[in-house]
């Protein structure tokens, strides 16, 4: 989910050294026919108390095969990157994140009712080739998303802290957003951004030092 820490560990350790197919799935075609572009998805339906695994599909939160986002970060340096979706098959999707640093592979299956990590490492080759028999080998390293989503949820060192969240971004304007927050010790967190329709679409880090606020964020700017 927020995935800065690894990203900006590799990208340091990288720099420090001197270092540094395809099915789209069954989606629903409402809601991404427009993509890339602007969809205004302000008059979805919004459930207060959780979002029904019935009435989602998983692969919603993903964008379509071979489509990129673009983050525009504010606070560290790594904090704006590219996002790359690689789907293979219908339950299997990689996520190439590139920060400038280094560029990071998280591998997803989707299951009956959850979204699981199966592998999150850089990419060591210009190109890098995974195939779905060695996907189905790789047992699950974290839940991303598990559904039904309720407020109050835990989903392994996150909460879901909303569902009907309101966010503006330079995208466009997002409703019943998804809200997952991560507790660290003194007064820190992290809040991960999810909508229907496109996956993540913020990351933000707050934490207070010195009597100050330091806060770093990625937010969704552009797709294509």
């Amino acid at each position: 989910m927020w995935r800065w820490i690894p990203l900006l560990l590799l990208s340091v350790l990288l720099l420090v050294s001197c270092t540094i197919d395809n099915t789209i799935p069954n989606v629903d075609t409402e809601k991404t026919a427009t993509l890339p572009g602007k969809v205004d998805n302000s008059e979805e339906e919004s459930n207060e108390e959780s979002v029904e695994q019935t009435e989602t599909d998983l692969s919603q939160f993903f964008l379509p095969d071979k489509t990129t986002a673009y983050f525009k970060g504010d606070g560290i340096e790594f904090s704006t990157y590219t996002s790359r979706t690689e789907w293979l098959g219908d339950h299997h999707v990689n996520v190439f994140e590139d920060n400038g640093g280094v560029e990071l592979v998280t591998s997803y299956r989707l299951e009956d009712d959850t979204i699981v990590v199966l592998q999150e490492v850089p990419k060591e080759t210009e190109i890098y080739t995974v195939t779905i028999e060695e996907l189905d080998k790789m047992q699950p390293i974290r839940d991303y998303l598990t559904f039904p989503l309720e407020v109050g949820t835990v989903i392994d060192k996150w909460t879901v802290v909303s569902i009907s969240e309101e966010l503006d971004t330079p995208l466009q304007f997002f409703s019943n957003v998804i809200v997952l927050e991560q507790q660290y010790e003194e007064e820190a967190f992290s809040r991960s951004y999810f909508a229907v329709g496109f996956g993540e679409i913020k990351r933000e880090y707050i934490a207070k030092e010195n009597g100050n606020i330091f806060e770093v964020t990625s937010v969704i700017e552009s797709i294509e």
